[in-house]
């Protein structure tokens, strides 16, 4: 197995060692790997800096590396649920996923590495890093010594969300925050990325997947009354709504259909000349996680004053679901994610995941009658407002928790 890797070569009188700069990400040739040297050349001084030590000689090169693998045949138990890749690189592609709870059976170990080899029930072979897995009987899977002029260390190197528990690896930071108009949507750009969808809580939210996620736009808040009433002022939306609260502009718009969301985001797109439209199921939850593996944004409990939802504490109010940016943002700063009002994504309603597309677009059936809905509203329990629970609603059927938040194609 060879590849590039970026690293910083450190000189002294006992001679020359290299370290990886980037830990488990690796580079398919060498054109690839020296334009990223130059793209983060940086991020990457700074790091020299901090590494070498007084009198040492220092540079950043992109060397090849192969790495040899032990044979072995060992069974372990999956500590964390892992994405296993064809290589033992974490930007390597994606071969499938080893379950918490599970057993596989270990059949290599990458020299110099804590990367091992894996046999998966349906035949194929890949890599997981071992810290994810113990032997049967024994300790942590662990790294054989690292050869001369090659360390490993376990820092991610990509997206990929690898457990429901805990934090994925570096989330991507929001690339831009932005208003086309005073009564459109603030939007927050994202970068690209990938996570692994769904849940084994539920059927409908397996099985888990891995999704690759372009770059694209979605709201700050959830679509409000005064956003609404600019479409419905212009001509542009049909259902005019009851008169709002004290406070049209964080007032959220609900008892909206899945057709009329879609009028709304036409409408918008035509009126600034800008790709509006509904986010895809996938782009939600992409969103809503935020870059962590937890049932909510937060963490795995539901706790007091982090939403609203039946049972998520603090004062409701049964009749109205609350004002936008009521509740903290979410770690990209995303409000009102779980509870406040259902939103309706792009996608026709499927009972579970399997045949779903994996690049992130919506999932279309030609003449579906009903479409998803993402979030959870006001009025449900804690359980149906995770960031992986899923429900659906008739198209062109009005309900008052059900309402939107627009999303953005970003070139």
């Amino acid at each position: 197995m060879a590849g590039f890797m970026i690293a910083l070569m450190l000189c002294g009188d006992a001679g020359c060692e290299l370290r990886p700069a980037e830990p488990e990400v690796s580079y398919p040739t060498f054109e690839t790997c020296s334009s990223a040297l130059t793209e983060k050349s940086e991020k990457l001084h700074e790091l020299l800096r901090q590494t070498a030590t007084s009198g040492q000689t220092t540079n950043i090169v992109c060397v090849n590396l192969t790495r040899a693998v032990t044979e072995v045949e060992e069974p372990y138990e999956v500590l964390d649920s892992a994405i296993v890749h064809a290589e033992p690189s974490a930007t390597a592609a994606y071969v499938g996923i080893v379950e918490q709870g599970g057993r596989t059976l270990v059949t290599g170990l990458v020299t110099g590495t804590a990367w091992v080899r894996v046999l998966l029930s349906d035949g194929k072979t890949g890599f997981v890093y071992g810290d994810r897995l113990r032997k049967i009987g024994g300790g942590s899977a662990t790294a054989q010594p690292a050869a001369p002029n090659t360390t490993s260390a376990h820092v991610s190197g990509s997206q990929s969300a690898l457990s429901e528990q805990g934090q994925s690896s570096p989330t991507p930071i929001p690339s831009s925050e932005h208003r086309d108009c005073d009564t459109c949507p603030v939007m927050i750009g994202l970068q690209a990325g990938e996570f692994v969808m769904g849940s084994g809580s539920d059927p409908t939210e397996r099985p888990r997947h891995l999704v690759h996620i372009k770059r694209f736009a979605i709201a700050k808040f959830e679509l409000t009354w005064s956003e609404w009433q600019a479409c419905v002022v212009e001509g542009g939306c049909g259902y005019s709504p009851p008169p709002p609260g004290s406070d049209p502009e964080r007032e959220p718009i609900g008892n909206l259909s899945w057709d009329d969301a879609s009028e709304y985001v036409n409408w918008l797109a035509k009126r600034t000349s800008k790709p509006y439209r509904l986010p895809t199921e996938a782009e939600w939850e992409f969103a809503a996680r935020a870059g962590t593996n937890f049932r909510y944004s937060w963490g795995d409990q539901v706790g007091v004053g982090r939403a609203s939802c039946a049972g998520c504490g603090g004062s409701r109010d049964p009749l109205h679901p609350p004002p936008t940016g009521s509740y903290p943002a979410n770690n990209w700063g995303i409000f009102d994610v779980e509870g406040g009002l259902a939103e309706w994504v792009e996608d026709c309603w499927h009972p579970s995941y399997q045949g779903a597309p994996n690049d992130g677009s919506a999932w279309r059936t030609s003449g579906c009658m009903t479409h998803v809905l993402r979030g959870g509203s006001w009025n449900n329990g804690p359980n149906d407002i995770t960031v992986t629970s899923r429900n659906f609603y008739d198209s062109n059927v009005r309900y008052l928790a059900n309402g939107l938040r627009v999303s953005m194609s970003l070139p």
